[in-house]
This record gives structure tokens, C-alpha cells and sequence, in this order.
């Protein structure tokens, strides 16, 4: 499955026509801070090797959309793993498609349990996956290349959708 749709959500394949809004919205320090792999500041010539990268991610990995407005990305390439850009915080918005992502993951019949993880003090994040089902799987010290040093990560696993989670098949 390449797009999902939620009630208010369009997670979508990206494209070179997110670039500029990747670009702004992961330019952010407080975005960035809160993720290994992002470098910051962030460049439009990371955002496009970002969308190269992604191309053959299809049915892993998607742009988060409302109503055409790109808000950030999920994906479940090697681990679950989701930003927002700032404007976007608060609204629901990673809980309702990491939802819809889990429960496209778990409809599948040899679905394997997820990883993801926060870093320490991302009591956002955490509160995202509590809700998304994971439960805690241990602690690690892991590189956040926007700080440029390792940090305290808390890793979590989600074995089953939680029970609140969409239906593939209702979409």
C-alpha cells in the first residue's frame, strides 16, 4: 500500500516536489535535535538526497499531508520513525498516522514486531509511542549528528497494533 488515508491524513510516497517544504520544515533545530540522523542546519541538498533515498521505500515510508500542506514524514525502514515540522506539533497528527502505519504493518500476515525509540527528554515522542502500543525494550547511547555527540536513547518494541488502531480495511 502506497498511500493511506486517515480521517484528516494523506500519507503519501514523497517527491523532488517536497524538497523545499522538507527543507523548511527539518531546518529547525528543534526538530532536528531530536533525531539521530538529521544534520542540522539542513539544506535543500539534503532534502534531495533524502527523497532519493526514499524512492524505493514505497509502502515503508511516507509524507505526511493535510489537505496538500506537507507536515513531515513516517516510516518503517530498519525502525518506526516519524517527524513533524514545529508548525505541525500538537494536533494529533504523529499518533493518527503512526496509527494507520502500524495497522497497515500489523495486517500483514508475516508482520515482524516494531523498534523505535526517543531520545532522553523527547517526552513528546514518548508519549507518541506509548499511545502507538510500544513499551519500553531497554536503553542504548546512540548519535545525534545534529549535536554531533551520543546521547541516552530509549529503545521500545510494539508486538501488536494498539487496540485503537485503524483497519486497512475501513479506508
Amino acid at each position: 500500500m502506497h498511500r493511506i488515508e486517515t480521517q484528516r491524513l494523506v500519507l503519501r510516497p514523497l517527491t523532488s516536489a517536497d524538497v523545499d517544504a522538507i527543507t523548511h520544515a527539518a531546518n529547525d533545530f528543534e526538530v532536528a535535535r531530536w533525531l539521530a540522523k538529521m544534520p542540522y542546519p539542513y539544506t535543500k541538498a539534503d532534502a534531495e538526497a533524502f527523497v532519493a533515498a526514499n524512492r524505493e521505500n514505497g509502502g515503508r515510508f511516507w509524507g505526511i499531508t493535510r489537505q496538500g500542506d506537507f507536515c513531515g514524514v513516517i516510516g518503517k525502514v530498519g525502525a518506526f520513525g516519524y517527524w513533524l515540522g514545529r508548525d505541525h506539533w500538537g494536533n494529533g497528527y504523529a499518533t493518527e498516522a503512526g496509527r494507520a502505519v502500524i495497522a497497515v504493518h500489523f495486517d500483514a500476515p508475516d508482520a515482524r514486531p516494531l523498534v523505535a525509540g526517543y531520545f532522553e527528554g523527547n517526552h513528546r515522542s514518548r508519549g507518541v509511542l506509548e499511545k502507538l502500543g510500544f513499551r519500553a525494550n531497554g536503553e542504548s547511547l546512540q548519535e545525534n549528528r545534529a549535536l554531533g555527540r551520543k546521547f541516552r536513547h530509549f529503545d521500545m518494541i510494539c508486538e501488536t497494533p494498539p487496540r485503537d488502531a485503524y483497519s486497512p480495511s475501513s479506508w
